[in-house]
């Protein structure tokens, strides 16, 4: 059985803290591995409604996340967006 991990605010947010850069090697960018995939997040390229990365708290400008691996369109959605305050 594959055991699920549970993903809290306050441990998303202490992953992410700090953890803007992703490190590379020679053979092009590394996964970081403080952050969670595209697929655990439900990532889609498209928005949700009015709902969107581009007015996430976790949104870094022009295409990463502070919690999700890889690329971020600005008009993507994924099940941890948090509207900012």
């Amino acid at each position: 059985m594959r055991r699920r991990t549970q993903f809290t605010r306050r441990k998303l947010l202490a992953a992410g803290l700090g953890l803007i850069t992703v490190p590379a090697h020679a053979d092009g960018p590394v996964a970081n591995p403080d952050k969670i995939s595209q697929a655990d997040a439900q990532y889609q390229p498209t928005p949700k409604g009015m709902f969107s990365c581009a007015v996430c708290t976790f949104f870094i400008k022009p295409k990463s996340c502070k919690v999700v691996d890889g690329e971020v369109s600005p008009t993507g959605w994924c099940k941890l967006f948090d509207m900012v305050d």
